[in-house]
């Protein structure tokens, strides 16, 4: 009983943190996104599209909810936000931002296409929060800013899944089967909890370099 009471422990830590930058900048510097999702049928009557449920519609509603903060201030017309879902919905966190908040993922087209059109025709202009003089981009020597990053012309996604908690399945499979209540001696020490961290696509990597001199 004790052993399933430890489960259910690593289930409720279970997370995962996701980086991205955005399009804008979020109207509130951290919050909750509570905003239900639902799916519906384009023109073509094959695709799909996840799309924020209002409560007058007829479709199937989807609880979704996110946890977000912002990282830095607005830099070329652009955030850095950290994320952290709480429900794991189908293109969740890019509905979240682009139909919720206004602020599109950098490289979402499905989500995001006419922000996109309108924010590389904006004057990429922004203020230094120390200073309040205009800012200069950070370019490290060497570094080329074409490849999918915040600068080239066609922005790869930067959303990234930097962290992630799971519960230790291997340790308490004995107990999950009922074939034993008691742990095996040499799972015993064993952590409940794994933690992995993945490292950012080179785009993103690019993006935070560029942008990591006003970030947090």
């Amino acid at each position: 009983m004790q052993n399933l009471l430890v489960w259910n422990d690593a289930c409720e830590s279970t997370y995962q943190r996701y980086w991205a930058v955005v399009i804008g900048t979020p109207k509130e510097k951290e919050g909750v996104i509570r905003a239900p999702l639902t799916k519906v049928l384009l023109d073509d009557g094959k695709t799909e599209r996840v799309v924020l449920a209002h409560h007058s519609s007829m479709e199937p509603r989807q609880e979704a909810v996110t946890e977000y903060r912002v990282l830095g201030p607005e830099i070329n017309g652009c955030s850095w936000v950290e994320l952290r879902p709480l429900t794991y919905r189908k293109h969740q966190l890019r509905v979240h931002y682009a139909e919720a908040l206004g602020t599109p993922i950098v490289g979402d087209y499905k989500y995001g296409w006419f922000v996109h059109s309108r924010w590389k025709q904006m004057p990429r202009v922004g203020i230094e929060p120390t200073s309040g003089k205009l800012y200069k981009m950070r370019r490290p020597e060497g570094l080329d800013v074409q490849k999918g990053s915040v600068l080239s012309k066609v922005p790869l996604l930067h959303l990234h899944c930097g962290e992630l908690v799971l519960p230790n399945i291997a340790k308490f499979l004995h107990v999950l089967n009922k074939s034993s209540e008691e742990l095996p001696r040499s799972l015993s020490a064993e952590p409940d909890v794994l933690r992995f961290v993945a490292t950012m696509p080179s785009h993103m990597k690019i993006s935070w370099n560029l942008m990591s001199s006003y970030l947090v």
